[in-house]
Formats: C-alpha cells, sequence, structure tokens
C-alpha cells in the first residue's frame, strides 16, 4: 500500500500552491501594472525593489534568533499578516501607488523578511525524511499547475475587469493562506542561540563556501532580482493588454516545467561542465541578439532562452549549495546561520541589480540604456558559470 501523505504535509502542498498564486500576481502582474501607470518610467519599479530588498535583508537577521529557536509559526503568520495588508493597500490606492512607492517597499521587504525563510524552516521541521520525496513531487506538480494556469486566468481578468478587481482576489487567497496558518503547529526545537559571529569566522575559512556565496550574490544580480524584472518588462512593451502578458508567461513556465523534468530525470555530476557551458554559450547568443535589435521575435528568443538555460544553470547551483549545506558543521550547528548568509548576498546582489536599473533606465527615461544593464548581467552570468564549473562538491 502506498504512504499517503501526512495532514500537515498536505497543508503545506496547499500553502505552497496559493502562495505561488499570489506571488505570480505580485511579481508579474503588479510590474506590469507600475509600468502602465507610470507611462513606462521605470523609476517607481527600480525604487520599489530597492527599498523592499533592503528591508528584507535588515529583516532577515532581526528575525533570525526567532527562526532557529522560537515561534516561527507565529512569525509566519505575521509575514503573511503584513503581505494582506501590503495588498489591501495596493487595491485602496490603486493609481497612486506610485505615490507611496517607499511604503510599498518597505511593506514588500518586511513580508519577504518574515515569510519565506520562516516556511522554509517549517518545511524543514515538518516533513519527514520518509515522505520528503512524496512531499516535493506533490508541491512541484501543484506549483506547476498554477504556473500554467493562473497567468493566464489573472491576464483575462485583469484586461476585462481591473488590476484593483484582480488585487481583491488576491486578497481572499492571502487571507485563507493566514487561516491556513492556524493548521500549522510549531515544534519546540532545542537550538542555541543564533551565532552570526561564530559562523562568520567559519566562512573566512571555507574558501569554497565564500565561492558558493559569490555565486548567490551574482545570482541576486541577475536570474533572482533585476533581470526577472527585465524579462518582464520586455514582455509587457510588446504586449498590448495583460491577457496577452499571462498567456507568454504561460506558455514560457511550460518550457520550464519540461526543462526541468529533463533535468530531474537524466542530470549527474559528470554532465554539470557540459550543461553550464552549453547553457552558458546559448544565453550569451540571446544576450547578442537583444543588444543587436529589440522586437518581438528577439524578445521571444530571449524569453525561451532564458526560461530553459538559465534555470538549468541556476538548479546547478542550488544542487551545489544544498549538497554543501548538509556537511555536518553546517547541517547540524549553523544551518540556519548558513541560510540567512545566503539571503544576505543574495539580498546584496539584488540591491545591486536594481540601482543599476535606476541609474541606467530609470533617472533617464532611455529603454535604450537597459543595453548597459544586459552586459552588466551577462557578465554576472558567465562567473557564475565559471565559478560553478571548478567546484568540486561532493
Amino acid at each position: 500500500m502506498k504512504e499517503k501523505l501526512s495532514n500537515i504535509a498536505k497543508i503545506l502542498v496547499i500553502d505552497q500552491s496559493i502562495g505561488k498564486i499570489i506571488g505570480i500576481f505580485l511579481d508579474t502582474f503588479l510590474a506590469a501594472y507600475f509600468y502602465r501607470i507610470t507611462e513606462e518610467n521605470i523609476f517607481y519599479l527600480a525604487i520599489y525593489n530597492i527599498i523592499g530588498w533592503i528591508i528584507a535583508t535588515i529583516g532577515a537577521f532581526l528575525v533570525s534568533d526567532i527562526i532557529k529557536r522560537k515561534n516561527k509559526v507565529a512569525l509566519y503568520r505575521f509575514g503573511i499578516f503584513v503581505k494582506s495588508f501590503y495588498i489591501f493597500v495596493i487595491i485602496i490606492l490603486g493609481e497612486k501607488i506610485i505615490d507611496y512607492v517607499y511604503l510599498i517597499g518597505i511593506l514588500y521587504g518586511i513580508s519577504t523578511a518574515t515569510t519565506g525563510f520562516p516556511f522554509n524552516m517549517i518545511e524543514s521541521e515538518n516533513i519527514s525524511i520518509g515522505e520528503r520525496s512524496k512531499y516535493i513531487g506533490y508541491a512541484s506538480v501543484a506549483t506547476e499547475i498554477v504556473s500554467l494556469v493562473v497567468p493566464v486566468f489573472l491576464g483575462a481578468y485583469i484586461t476585462f475587469s481591473s488590476y484593483e478587481i484582480a488585487a481583491i482576489l488576491i486578497l481572499v487567497f492571502s487571507v485563507l493562506k493566514l487561516f491556513l496558518s492556524f493548521k500549522i503547529k510549531n515544534k519546540n526545537v532545542q537550538a542555541p542561540k543564533v551565532d552570526l559571529k561564530g559562523f562568520y569566522n567559519i566562512l573566512k575559512q571555507d574558501a569554497t563556501l565564500k565561492k558558493l556565496y559569490i555565486i548567490e550574490f551574482l545570482k541576486g544580480i541577475n536570474r533572482y532580482g533585476v533581470m526577472s524584472l527585465i524579462v518582464s518588462l520586455l514582455i509587457i512593451y510588446y504586449t498590448n493588454n495583460e491577457l496577452e502578458l499571462g498567456t507568454w508567461t504561460s506558455l514560457f513556465s511550460l518550457l520550464t516545467i519540461i526543462a526541468m523534468f529533463l533535468f530531474g530525470k537524466y542530470y549527474t555530476k559528470n554532465k554539470k561542465k557540459t550543461l553550464l557551458l552549453i547553457s552558458s554559450i546559448i544565453m550569451l547568443i540571446s544576450f547578442f541578439l537583444i543588444l543587436y535589435k529589440i522586437n518581438l521575435i528577439t524578445i521571444i528568443i530571449y524569453n525561451i532562452v532564458y526560461y530553459v538555460f538559465m534555470n538549468i544553470i541556476l538548479k546547478i547551483t542550488e544542487v551545489d549549495l544544498f549538497n554543501y549545506s548538509n556537511r555536518d558543521n553546517y547541517k547540524d550547528k549553523f544551518n540556519t546561520e548558513f541560510f540567512i548568509f545566503r539571503e544576505l548576498f543574495l539580498n546584496i546582489g539584488r540591491t545591486l541589480g536594481y540601482t543599476a536599473l535606476l541609474v541606467f533606465v530609470g533617472t533617464t527615461h532611455e529603454l535604450s540604456y537597459l543595453n548597459i544593464l544586459f552586459v552588466f548581467i551577462i557578465i554576472s552570468i558567465l562567473i557564475v558559470v565559471n565559478l560553478s564549473r571548478k567546484l568540486k562538491i561532493d
């Protein structure tokens, strides 16, 4: 008889699925909303993201001890409440959102610091080793279905109604997520107080970990930061409405699902260097096409390459990072510190990337200056690939 998922595992799968719905709206369609109401002025988008990630970085350090040894479920619940309030503010402000971009950025940063990291630790504590693979499988299928269906649905919903009405729907999902969090019980983990200084002293002596964190910093600049926003902006620039934006987003998500399925089935360590090399070359070609001429065809090619080959690079680096985090000295004593420092390097990269967007495009209001940012991004990707190819992690 096949083993069934525990009730808590089922709740976490549903929680992830709802979170994905909210994330699609906030990451893709809210960016489109900013872009349209500001008449294609990227300044406000850049400011919003810079403030958000600075606050998220500070917040991660402030809540680190709660995450390690106190009530992380209560913290997670607080984060969901802040995100619900954040969505409510968006609904109330409407097009006046740009006048309160600093407030919106702060709320975004607080909700980020108090939801993502605590959820990862809640997963770690509540999912048993025996059901982990089954849980990951169910959660992946659920979020993949969401990534295919929801962008088209939200795009159509916004096109035929409005952003405010769509935001009300998202607020309902956020409140549902809040109620669902009361089904999650905190586990009292016996752990020492968070020791960031002690971990930093170890980091100074660990050359491999330094390289892994440099990779995370660069990923904050590209895939996990400004690069993902530019991908959305380019689609927004050449689409007539949100339905078209949602349709393209769903199609590109389908490519990601296929690529990740093949990666999971066929990837082995001895294919690492070859895959990284091929992916970086194809990424480089797509960048040259965009630099040569920005039109719908080159944008589609760029997005296909981005959603397939950038995600392959990303997945390989994640495998290395998580394998290294399972080493005894990190897994047993410094697990929380390990990932707090990862967040630090990621968020510094994000902040730097969005600052570059602000300087090159936000203050000049010239999309042609994106070319400078493209060069900046491709250099960071090539460094990631080079560092990753040299790393040897058992």
